[in-house]
Order: C-alpha cells, then sequence, then structure tokens
C-alpha cells in the first residue's frame, strides 16, 4: 500500500512511507564478508538508496580536515571525486560534531554553503557519521525536493554508517595481520648498516683467530686481518699483528687507498709476492702509502651473494704467497669466514621471523575468539531484528526494534575498535597519536557526562582542577579515562560512589578513578594490563578484556603509566604523566 500526499511548493513532507527492508540483512552480511575498504563502500553505493528510498546517496571519507566524497549513486550528478574543507561542508558538519543532521530544505540551513547545492538536484538531506566517536567518514542521503525524512528513514541510514564502521575496521584489522611488517634481510652493501654489530658477528665466529695465526705462519707474514668492505668504508673486524701496522677491530681505512676497494668490484683475489717485480703494483699507490711489499686478499661472500669483505694479508717484505696452495687455502678460510656469517644472519632472521610468527598466530587466534564469542550475541540481535523487521514489516515496534540494532552495532564497533587497538599495538610498536594542545578539563568531563548518561544509578564523585592547555591525544585520553571510570564503575560495589580526581602535582599530570569493593590481589594485578585477561567478571559482565591493556598502551604512548593501589578500603587506579615545557 502505498500512500501519496499533495504539497505545495513551499510545504515539507514528513514521510508516512516505508522504504522495502529486505535488502537490509544482506547489506549488512555483504559489508561483513568485505575484505577491502572500496568493497564496503560498493555495497554501500549499491544498496544504500534503495533501502532509505531517497533520491540520491553520497559516501564520504574523512582525510584530516579535509571531506572527499568519493563515490555516489544518484539522479544527477553529485561532488564525486572532490574535495572540501571539513568546515566548510555538511558532511564535516557531521563528522566534527559526531552526530547526525537531517535539513529539510538546503535553502534554509545556514550551514549548507548554497552555492554548492544550486547546480545539483539536492533539496533536503540526512547526514550521518561513520562511527560516532573519532569519525572516519559520512553517508547522505539526498532528495529533489523539500523533505522531512521520518525517524525510521533517519535509523537506516544510521544503521548503515554503523555496519559500514565495524566493516571498515575489520579489513583494516586483517590487513594489519597480513601486512605484518617483515624482519629486513640485508643484502645490499652499500645500504646503512651497523658496523659494531659487523664487527661482533666476526668476534663471534670463534675460528678466526686461529685461521689469521695459520695464515701468517704458513705465508711468514707479519699482519692478517678480515675486513669489513663497502663502497665508502674499510673496518678492521678482527686483526692479528705481528709488524706493528697498528690497526684493531673498528679501525678504519681510505677504502680507495685500499686494494680491497678494487676486489669489491671484480669479487677475485689480489695477490703478489712482491710489489717491486710486479708490473700492475710497481707503482700503484696501495703498496706505496702502507709500505708493502707482499700481499694476498680474497673475497669473502656470504651464500646469498652478498660482498661481506676480504680475508687479506700482508708485509713490508717480499713473501712466497701467490701460488696454488695458499691461494687455496685463504679461499678456504674465505668461504669458512663467510659461511658463519650467513648462517648466523639467518638463524637471527628464522629466531626473529618464528617470534614474530608466533604473536601473529596469537593475534590471529584472538581474532577468531573475538569473531567465535564477543561479536556473536550482538550479531544475533541485528539478525534477529532484521529478522523481525522482514517478517512483520513495518510496525509500530520497528523503530524501537531499530534502534536496539543500532545499539548492537554500536557495541560490535566498540569491540572492533578495540581489537584494532591491539593490533596497532602488537604489530605496531605501540598506538600512534594526534597531538595538539586541547583543553584536557574539559574532556574528562564530557567522558563522566557520557558515562553518567549510561549509568543514571550510579554516582560519580567529580574533582577536576586542571589548566586548560595540555599538548595531548583528546580522543585517545578521553579513551582512556572511559576504560578506568567504566572499569571501576563494573567492578566497584554499588553503595559506594566512583571518585574521580584530576589535578597537576609539581610537574606531573594526575588523574585517579577509585572504587570500594574487594581488594584485588597482587597476583592479579601483575596480570590487570594484559590483553585478554578479565580478571572474575560476574556472568552479567562483558567485555574482552582489553580496556585496562589499551589505557595502558595510551598512557605510554604519552610518556606516562597506571599505577594500581588495592586494598580493604578503596581500589585506585592513577594516570601519571610528566607535563611538557
Amino acid at each position: 500500500m502505498s500512500i501519496s500526499i499533495e504539497i505545495t511548493p513551499v510545504e515539507i513532507e514528513t514521510s508516512k512511507i516505508a522504504t522495502p527492508l529486505s535488502t537490509l540483512n544482506k547489506a549488512i552480511a555483504a559489508m561483513g564478508r568485505a575484505e577491502t575498504f572500496e568493497e564496503v563502500v560498493e555495497t554501500l553505493r549499491a544498496t544504500a538508496r534503495s533501502l532509505i528510498g531517497c533520491d540520491g546517496i553520497g559516501i564520504i571519507r574523512r582525510d584530516g580536515e579535509l571531506c572527499r566524497y568519493i563515490e555516489e549513486d544518484a539522479i544527477g550528478p553529485l561532488w564525486k571525486g572532490r574535495t572540501f574543507p571539513a568546515s566548510a561542508c555538511i558532511s564535516g558538519w557531521a563528522m566534527i560534531h559526531r552526530q547526525t543532521i537531517v535539513v529539510p530544505d538546503v535553502s534554509k540551513d545556514d550551514r549548507i554553503p548554497y552555492e554548492l547545492y544550486a547546480g545539483t538536484f539536492v533539496k533536503s538531506l540526512a547526514m550521518a557519521p561513520v562511527r560516532v566517536e573519532n569519525p572516519i567518514g559520512a553517508i547522505g542521503a539526498y532528495w529533489a525536493r523539500p523533505y522531512s525524512p521520518a525517524e525510521w528513514e533517519v535509523d537506516v541510514l544510521e544503521t548503515l554508517a554503523g555496519a559500514a564502521a565495524i566493516a571498515i575496521e575489520k579489513t583494516q584489522a586483517v590487513q594489519i595481520v597480513a601486512n605484518a611488517e617483515k624482519p629486513p634481510v640485508v643484502d645490499d652493501a652499500a645500504s646503512a648498516e651497523d658496523f659494531s654489530k659487523d664487527i661482533s658477528r666476526v668476534a663471534g665466529i670463534a675460528a678466526v683467530p686461529t685461521i689469521l695465526d695459520v695464515v701468517l705462519r704458513m705465508t711468514g707474514m707479519g699482519f692478517a686481518a678480515v675486513a669489513r668492505v663497502t663502497d665508502d668504508r674499510w673496518i678492521t673486524c678482527q686483526s692479528l699483528d705481528h709488524v706493528g701496522f697498528g690497526l684493531k677491530p673498528g679501525d678504519e681505512l681510505p677504502v680507495q687507498s685500499t686494494l680491497c676497494d678494487e676486489i669489491r668490484g671484480h669479487r677475485q683475489p689480489i695477490v703478489f709476492d712482491d710489489a717491486a717485480e710486479e708490473p700492475l703494483y710497481r707503482d700503484h699507490h696501495t703498496p706505496r702509502i702502507y709500505g708493502l711489499r707482499s700481499y694476498i686478499s680474497v673475497p669473502i661472500i656470504l651464500a646469498n651473494g652478498q660482498f661481506f669483505g676480504t680475508l687479506c694479508a700482508i708485509d713490508p717484505n717480499p713473501a712466497k704467497v701467490n701460488n696454488p696452495q695458499v691461494v687455496g687455502t685463504f679461499k678456504l678460510f674465505a668461504e669458512l669466514i663467510g659461511h658463519h656469517l650467513y648462517s648466523d644472519e639467518r638463524l637471527k632472521v628464522t629466531e626473529e621471523m618464528l617470534d614474530r610468527e608466533k604473536g601473529l598466530s596469537e593475534l590471529r587466534e584472538q581474532f577468531i575468539a573475538v569473531l567465535g564469542h564477543d561479536l556473536r550475541n550482538p550479531i544475533a540481535a541485528v539478525d534477529a531484528g532484521t529478522s523481525r523487521l522482514l517478517k512483520e514489516g513495518w510496525s509500530a515496534r520497528s523503530p524501537l526494534v531499530l534502534k536496539l540494532m543500532k545499539t548492537s552495532i554500536s557495541r560490535m564497533i566498540g569491540l572492533v575498535d578495540n581489537v584494532m587497538d591491539l593490533a596497532r599495538a602488537r604489530m605496531g610498536g605501540g598506538i600512534t597519536l594526534d597531538l595538539a594542545e586541547d583543553d584536557l578539563g574539559l574532556t574528562l568531563r564530557h567522558v563522566v557526562e557520557e558515562l553518567q548518561l549510561s549509568y543514571p544509578d550510579r554516582e560519580l564523585a567529580v574533582s577536576i582542577d586542571l589548566p586548560t592547555a595540555f599538548v595531548i591525544d583528546k580522543l585517545r585520553l578521553a579513551q582512556l579515562f572511559s576504560n578506568l571510570v567504566s572499569n571501576a564503575i563494573t567492578h566497584g560495589v554499588e553503595t559506594e560512589p566512583v571518585r574521580i580526581v584530576a589535578g597537576v602535582n609539581g610537574r606531573m599530570l594526575e588523574v585517579s578513578v577509585a572504587n570500594g569493593g574487594q581488594p584485588i590481589s597482587q597476583e592479579t594485578i601483575a596480570k590487570l594490563f594484559q590483553p585478554f585477561r578479565r580478571g572474575d567478571l560476574r556472568p552479567s559482565m562483558q567485555g574482552l578484556g582489553l580496556g585496562l591493556f589499551i589505557a595502558s598502551e595510551i598512557a605510554a604512548a604519552h610518556g606516562g603509566t597506571i599505577v594500581v593501589n588495592s586494598d580493604e578500603i578503596e581500589t585506585r587506579f592513577t594516570f601519571r604523566m610528566p607535563l611538557v615545557g
């Protein structure tokens, strides 16, 4: 059944018509299966307009202070491919204020840059942020007439935005695990290197001192060395000096002054018994600079083809070295050294890869645990709500069902956000910050107000005495405070208030959250900040056990710490951060 209402040009419609909801479940499921950001966007483009029943849909991605209109499906062209400052477009307003905005008539709303709309069909719109906390984008629904969308239409738009947020975060989480940084394998001698590491590697080969002693005894020469040679460095790694040449491990020679520089180029031995008798080396700068007469040097090449350096010996007097026995022995020793160096490096790389793979395996198991357990209930709730809408059609209960679905999606977003933070902390070396000067006291008050709305029966006693300006990541510290206060509400006794105190002590910012209840054992405190540690939860308590872990990571990223004190009187979590400047 359809209802049509005739309107005058100045009248604004109020919808009474329900669009078919048969594709809602499929849309949410398709986004859940998406493996890339582009697949999520394509699902939105293909389904959002028909679900809402509007004349156009626009998908916007936030890029810092810019809004990029990346996709659209509409009766006429909108702004696909264009970029606008967030402060100058309605999608930016929705993201900055973290709320859905409805504009029944774009010509009568000062927030609309009307010159951008003049050439389009758009006369009214609704814009929902993708992820309310720290929005990453927005979805806009547009109508070609002045129009006030019904509450259910706005709910559908927000439900799609919430489902998109989960799907996008999931694809990012998968990418973090799939593209976890591999340990680098250095095979370019010209790259920047830690030569002290090379010196230590050679020193770790027990046979090198014996090799140097044998070559000097065999040749009768006075100095032998293993050298690290690059295109611009010649470094002694190990030496045996009987003639006072003066080179010790770590000492350098100008590489252009050595014959090893030539060996690096052609990778062949250079050998002569007496430079004075050799036409190629009689007037060569190397024998002249260093006063040497006899010389032998062979390249050390690793199994992967990398040129490492040379095994060499010199003497100020002539020596019988240019013969197959001596040259063959030097080559054998150089191969032995190269084999040890390569095997040692490969062993270390293998150990690092095994450690990293172990970490990735644990992270994969944790992802599976989240998908298999913690997301099961909210997914089931969304599925049940969708089934009810499909079965019953639009009814008086439908708005309530949609709101419950949105609540479940919000919970899923929180779960995925926490797993994303875990992945960043594990794979990326810590949580990154977006630092700016901000009012920390105001941020803390907002957190308390939001939690008070969620827990109206709990008393939150707040004392905040803070300067207005701190260099912080406001959203991250809000997340930290929210986790601490939520933890106190969950585990504290309901008859005592949760006490929140914030102030500056010397050059330290201190924020403490305390609650009454049973004390925490020292054994449990030692594990509180480990991921997936939930402690002794009551059956009604839910969560991944990531809140305190993520809070500690945020504290560490700010150069701060969280300490716990617990006794029969109270349990207190205190965040301390040094003040900069």
